[in-house]
């Protein structure tokens, strides 16, 4: 049975926001990250600096809007955050320390394709021996015990469009999971659009249409922009409610769908690097 979490009013949502004193109990929404910037634990990763401020934008972001926070950054970034006592029984994901304890979450790692599906390179190395959190050890939402409604991926190749139903196997009552088809890089000029991320999937555009808005770019000379391809994916009992997952916002609190379904939307013609173009 997935634990209640209701926050006592009066407690800290963000830095200078604070709940009116009451005596009564309101149902709180979390939105979680995590992020590594210096892998120097047991699994080893290249230096990307801003990542963490890529992350905690779109955190503070989800916090100004009246979300409870939760990050577990650097060498907390363990294995156990992110699996299923279903499919791992050291997972620990859907605790108070876990990743499915959020409403939202974004994971910033270093991401490869190799084994034939996405693997994030963790801090230090899992009970099992592997550095890699990964779909197959996910189970995200709620008939798992979870709160996930909205899984982002800053990571590369996290969903590589001939890999992209390796999310069934995490599916369990998610409703969108985003993430990047070949190569997405990091630098100071991203920060802002993981912010704007949070702004417009909150109350315009559903998440997944915003993801695919802000995080599209295309290589030209006269910017500092790699092209980078977004794709998004939605989970329903039916082909049309995962084609209208699309349209959630952060703030929809639509039902926990039955993941018989997935609709998958990218934007044609996305060339990246590390990976073929995306279909027109």
């Amino acid at each position: 049975m997935t634990p209640s979490r209701f926050l006592p009013s009066g407690a800290i949502l963000s830095a200078g926001l604070l709940v009116s004193l009451l005596t009564t109990e309101a149902p709180a929404q979390y939105a979680g990250s995590s992020a590594i910037t210096n892998w120097s634990g047991q699994c080893s990763g290249s230096t990307r600096s801003w990542w963490d401020d890529m992350c905690m934008a779109w955190r503070h972001k989800m916090g100004d809007k009246g979300w409870v926070q939760w990050w577990r950054n650097y060498n907390l970034v363990q294995g156990n955050r992110y699996a299923d006592n279903s499919a791992k029984s050291w997972g620990i994901d859907d605790t108070g320390s876990g990743m499915d304890w959020n409403d939202a979450g974004l994971m910033c790692l270093h991401g490869g394709w190799g084994s034939g599906r996405w693997n994030g390179t963790i801090y230090d190395k899992d009970p099992d021996g592997s550095c890699a959190a990964s779909s197959d050890k996910m189970r995200l939402g709620w008939t798992s015990g979870g709160w996930l409604r909205f899984m982002h991926f800053s990571s590369c190749n996290s969903i590589r469009y001939d890999q992209r139903t390796q999310w069934f196997d995490a599916a369990a009552g998610v409703h969108v999971v985003t993430g990047f088809h070949g190569l997405m890089y990091i630098g100071s000029q991203y920060v802002d659009e993981y912010r704007d991320l949070a702004d417009d999937g909150m109350n315009s555009r559903g998440v997944a249409r915003a993801w695919l808005d802000k995080m599209h770019h295309v290589d030209h000379w006269y910017n500092s922009y790699k092209t980078i391809c977004p794709v998004a994916i939605g989970f329903g009992a039916t082909s049309q409610q995962a084609r209208d997952a699309h349209d959630e916002t952060y703030n929809g609190h639509w039902a926990h769908p039955t993941p018989n379904w997935m609709h998958t939307r990218w934007n044609s013609g996305c060339d990246p690097d590390d990976g073929p173009p995306l279909p027109n």
